[in-house]
């Protein structure tokens, strides 16, 4: 909602933008969760390209409210007409945090007509609009004095930093890698007797036999969302039989508890519990994208429950180091890099590297490939940024807790881009033993940032952490080191490698021909006779993230980013039925 359409509307309430709490003065509880729900519904099943003020419209306003609507559509289209511009009344963040102001409401019968409900609801929204854009504006304001050489950088981050995973996703395509990973994770566990006492106290909370009954369990709730092909709410209902008792004590795991308050910053409560229980037995999925995500990244927090549970003596003393250094980087991470690299030339993974050769207390490289004169360095980092840092209200502090994750910690000790710059250094000193076979001179470089969490592939990002790793790169130079082969610090996603993996496994895409062809996509040149348009466009893309990238990439080669094989392997594993 643009700036200037909330203070032309102004005079449609009271002379003033409403406070939500106004707005929803005789909203009962019931009806403001299920006309929440069905918006949220509406915007995870709908990509904003086939959105505008219209159907958003045609969401929230029935045929009791023609003459408002009138007077709402007629003010909407002449604004549209003189600025030039889409308008949209319904943003993903505001409305999930319509949600936790109507899932405070005290329960009790509607109070309110379907006109006068129609109308509470489209003010509420307004009104978190206008909160929403003022943080935003804030937002960039500040981005731009604490990034002046990056203006393009700063303004995207700024406006995505705090929603950007929200937005940006492809529902079919995230079921998929969250249930690919999901298995990984269970097969990880499983094969080690470390973990028994671990996935035992799991099953247990959940009451399941075995890992797949989970999965079996979950599909109840995963399939609504993956099948729908209807925008609006959804909701599960557990029918009635021998195991319903069981059905919705499952579900009741991943359910909001009734009269609880709720944790807003960046929807804690919803990412981990995304149900709410409208009536007995009926399960609303509030926001779909956030339910999917319970195949996978919601079984850290699930593992995290079930390992405090534990004696003291059978418990993990440190679980995030489990789940982010043996499974998401010494795992999976050395599994996708293994079927992309080996056969091909040097590829050894940072376990192979510290088990084979003595770095002296040194960090080893993650992963390490070279093919005659192209080396890539690979450095992982499965962390998350502060909560608060992400909600939206602060952009100086997210900057400075995404620079803690990314280059150097409140300790100064150094993370990725100085980690990477590091092994750079020691790459072209010839200090790491286990590749010395080449001239320093000739050595192309790639440095590639693992992230294993989607919401850091928002844009700009790559080009601010880069910038750290230039800084670096820049020391190096002063000392005398030939630095002019180093490519840029380049960000890449787990789910995007595994997505693709088996493209460049079989030959389809070799990486670091990929990687080249991003950067110079980054640095595309204006051209004669180039458009006002076209250039607004290469412009913007020297900002795009490498998953974005590489998803148009390949599609323009007919690569979709399924990987078939290993979909193909985990299904069976899923329904596999449980021995005698």
């Amino acid at each position: 909602m643009n700036r200037q359409l909330l203070v032309e509307y102004h005079d449609l309430f009271t002379g003033a933008t409403p406070s939500v709490a106004a707005c929803l003065i005789g909203v009962s509880r019931l009806d403001g969760l299920q006309g929440v729900s069905h918006l949220l519904g509406y915007l995870s099943q709908t990509s904003a390209s086939k959105r505008d003020f219209v159907t958003d419209m045609q969401q929230i306003f029935g045929p009791s409210n023609d003459a408002f609507a009138g007077q709402v559509y007629h003010r909407t289209q002449a604004l549209a007409d003189r600025i030039s511009k889409k308008l949209n009344f319904f943003h993903p963040k505001p409305v999930l945090q319509l949600f936790g102001s109507c899932f405070g409401l005290p329960a009790g019968a509607a109070g309110q007509s379907d006109a006068d409900f129609e109308r509470s609801m489209f003010a509420a929204c307004l009104a978190l609009n206008e909160a929403y854009i003022r943080e935003q504006y804030q937002a960039m304001t500040v981005a731009q004095q604490l990034l002046p050489k990056q203006p393009l950088a700063a303004i995207a981050l700024a406006g995505t930093f705090s929603d950007f995973e929200l937005l940006n996703h492809r529902l079919p395509n995230i079921a998929m890698l969250q249930i690919i990973k999901s298995v990984r994770l269970f097969e990880f566990l499983e094969a080690d007797a470390r973990f028994e006492h671990l996935l035992r106290a799991f099953l247990q909370r959940f009451a399941c036999a075995t890992w797949q009954d989970f999965f079996r369990q979950l599909s109840g709730i995963i399939k609504p969302v993956t099948e729908n092909d209807k925008p609006g709410r959804i909701a599960v209902e557990v029918p009635p039989g021998p195991d319903y008792d069981e059905a919705c004590a499952f579900l009741r795991h991943f359910t909001l508890p009734e009269g609880q308050p709720l944790d807003m910053a960046d929807f804690t409560s919803l990412r981990t519990t995304p149900l709410c229980e409208e009536s007995p037995g009926t399960f609303v999925l509030e926001y779909p994208v956030l339910v999917l995500e319970t195949l996978h990244k919601g079984l850290y927090f699930q593992f995290n429950i079930a390992n405090r549970s534990l004696p003291k003596g059978q418990r993990e003393t440190d679980w995030r180091s489990v789940y982010c250094d043996l499974f998401s980087e010494q795992y999976l991470l050395y599994l996708l890099l293994d079927a992309i690299f080996r056969g091909r030339d040097l590829a050894l993974s940072g376990r192979a590297i510290l088990e084979g050769w003595k770095l002296k207390g040194q960090s080893e490289p993650d992963y390490y490939f070279r093919h005659e004169n192209r080396a890539v360095l690979f450095e992982s980092k499965d962390v998350l940024v502060h909560k608060d840092a992400k909600a939206g209200h602060d952009f100086a502090t997210y900057l400075d807790e995404v620079k803690k994750k990314f280059y150097e910690d409140e300790k100064q000790h150094p993370k990725a881009a100085r980690q990477l710059a590091g092994n750079v250094e020691r790459l072209l000193r010839k200090q790491l033993p286990f590749d010395t076979d080449f001239d320093p001179a000739e050595l192309v470089i790639d440095p590639v940032l693992v992230v294993h969490d989607r919401l850091y592939n928002q844009p700009g990002l790559n080009v601010v952490v880069n910038d750290w790793f230039q800084e670096e790169l820049a020391k190096l130079e002063q000392q005398g080191l030939p630095v002019y082969n180093v490519r840029p610090l380049i960000i890449v996603d787990v789910d995007t490698l595994l997505a693709y993996h088996e493209d460049f496994r079989d030959g389809r895409m070799v990486f670091e021909d990929v990687l080249e062809e991003y950067l110079a996509y980054l640095q595309a040149p204006a051209w004669t006779g180039i458009s006002e348009a076209e250039d607004e466009q290469r412009q913007m893309q020297s900002i795009h993230p490498f998953a974005l990238f590489l998803e148009n990439y390949a599609e323009k080669r007919d690569m979709l980013g399924i990987p078939k094989e290993m979909l193909y392997q985990v299904l069976p594993i899923i329904n596999r039925e449980v021995e005698d």
